[in-house]
C-alpha cells in the first residue's frame, strides 16, 4: 500500500460519494480484462531471498510499457459503479499497483517512489500520492483518492493494506497473481498473512516489539483505539499478552530488481 510519509499525517478515509456503489446492472460496462497486467507480472516480478517481490523496471520492454499505459486510458470511459462490489474492489486494487508501477516506469531509474516529483503536491507530500495521475468514468484521480476516498471508506477492509504496493521495500508485496472477483477474499487473506509472517512486518528482540510504520499510519483500521493494537496481532497469534508500546518502521528503497541495479 502507499503512504504520505513526511511532514504531513496519514491521510484519513474520507468518502468520496461519487464512488459509492450503485444496484447492480447487467448492461454496465465489464471490467477490463488485466490478461496483460498478469503477463508483466508473470514476466518482471521475481521474489528476492528475503521473500520481497522485486520489479525488473530496467527490463520493461518499450512494447510492454505502452501495453500498461494503454490500459489505463481505457480506464476513462469506464464506469466500476454497477459491478458487483467484489468486482469494484478488485478493480480498484488492479488499478492503483498498474498505476503505480507506470508511474515508476516513467521516471526510472530512481531510488525510490518519494524522489517522483510532478507538481507542488509532489514536493509537499513527499511523493506522488495526491497527483491526478489517472481517470475513470471521467473523474480524474490520484493514488490517496483510490486508496483513501474510495476502497477504506466504502469497505472498510483493513486487508486492502496488504494488496495495494507502494513500489517500496517495506509495503507489503506486489502480488503475483491479479487480484479477481471470484477468489478476491482468498487472495486478500493470503495478502494479509504472507506480510504479518514477514519481519517488515512484525519482529520481535526480547521484549522489544517493531511493526511496519503501516500500523502506526493506520492503527484505527486495525483497532478501536492505538493502546489496543497489539490486540490485533494477538488475534493473529503473534503476541500472547498486553504490549505497552511498539517501535515502527518502513523500508522507502524502490523494490527494484538487483539484476537492473547491476548488482
Amino acid at each position: 500500500m502507499c503512504h504520505i510519509p513526511g511532514v504531513l499525517a496519514a491521510p484519513k478515509a474520507e468518502l468520496w460519494p461519487f464512488w459509492q456503489p450503485q444496484e447492480i446492472k447487467q448492461t454496465s460496462d465489464k471490467p477490463l480484462s488485466v490478461a496483460d497486467w498478469q503477463a508483466f507480472l508473470d514476466t518482471y516480478v521475481s521474489p528476492d531471498a528475503q521473500g520481497v517481490n522485486r520489479v525488473a523496471y530496467g527490463d520493461v520492454s518499450k512494447e510492454d510499457k505502452q501495453t500498461l499505459q494503454r490500459h489505463l486510458n481505457a480506464l476513462a470511459e469506464l464506469d466500476p459503479r454497477e459491478w458487483s462490489e467484489a468486482e469494484q474492489q478488485a478493480f480498484w486494487i488492479n488499478t492503483y499497483n498498474i498505476a503505480v508501477v507506470n508511474l515508476v516506469l516513467d521516471h526510472y531509474p530512481l531510488d525510490s517512489i518519494k524522489d517522483i516529483r510532478l507538481s507542488f503536491k509532489s514536493l509537499f507530500n513527499a511523493g506522488p500520492w495526491e497527483d491526478k495521475i489517472l481517470v475513470v468514468a471521467g473523474k480524474k484521480l490520484s493514488l490517496n483518492d483510490i486508496e483513501h476516498r474510495i476502497l477504506r471508506p466504502i469497505w472498510k477492509d483493513a486487508r486492502f493494506h496488504f494488496a495495494l504496493n507502494c513500489a517500496s521495500i517495506g509495503c507489503p508485496n506486489l502480488a503475483k497473481e491479479v487480484y479477481r472477483a471470484e477468489s478476491l477474499d482468498e487472495q486478500l487473506e493470503r495478502a494479509k498473512r504472507e506480510f504479518l509472517s514477514s519481519s517488515r512486518a512484525f519482529s520481535v528482540s526480547g521484549e522489544s516489539y517493531r511493526l511496519s510504520s503501516i500500523f502506526n499510519w493506520y492503527w484505527q483500521d486495525f483497532a478501536p483505539e492505538k493502546k489496543q493494537l497489539w490486540r490485533y496481532f494477538q488475534g493473529q497469534g503473534l503476541i500472547e499478552k498486553p504490549v505497552e508500546s511498539f517501535s515502527y518502521d518502513y523500508d522507502w528503497d524502490l523494490n527494484v530488481h538487483v539484476s537492473t541495479e547491476g548488482k
